[in-house]
């Protein structure tokens, strides 16, 4: 409610000038920058109260863990098998491939494709 309080009292339009505008662009991260991993990863505030340590919601089984549990492929520092869409595996998914081997097969084309491709560059160049 304070948050709400003080935006109320900000002007409506924003100019480059404005200290807070300028802290908020410069503290957003960006996909494909190559300096983000040097950035200390700072997490935005819940918008909603912490609503899984009420009692009744304990009593209801309303619990629902966050936390990254011990058996995960994250933890363990495995790789699941590869997926076309570059899903790793996490606290949503547990990384078992239940699939009829369709992605499999299709990665299993695509070296093949890029083995013949590179055996026959080798070839062309391999007399200059």
């Amino acid at each position: 409610m304070k948050e709400l309080e003080t935006e109320k009292d900000k002007p409506f339009a924003r100019s480059r000038d404005d200290p807070e505008l300028d802290n908020m662009l410069k503290d957003r991260l960006r996909w494909g920058d190559p300096m983000a991993h040097l950035v200390k990863k700072k997490y935005p505030e819940p918008v909603l109260p912490d609503l899984g340590e009420g009692e009744k919601m304990k009593e209801s089984g309303f619990v629902v863990p966050q936390d990254i549990s011990d058996h995960s492929w994250l933890k363990r520092g495995l790789d699941a098998a590869p997926n076309r869409y570059g899903i790793r595996p996490g606290r949503h998914w547990d990384g078992v491939d239940r699939s009829n081997g369709f992605e499999k097969e299709m990665f299993k084309r695509t070296n093949e494709r890029q083995v013949r491709d590179r055996e026959a560059y080798l070839w062309s160049v391999s007399d200059m």
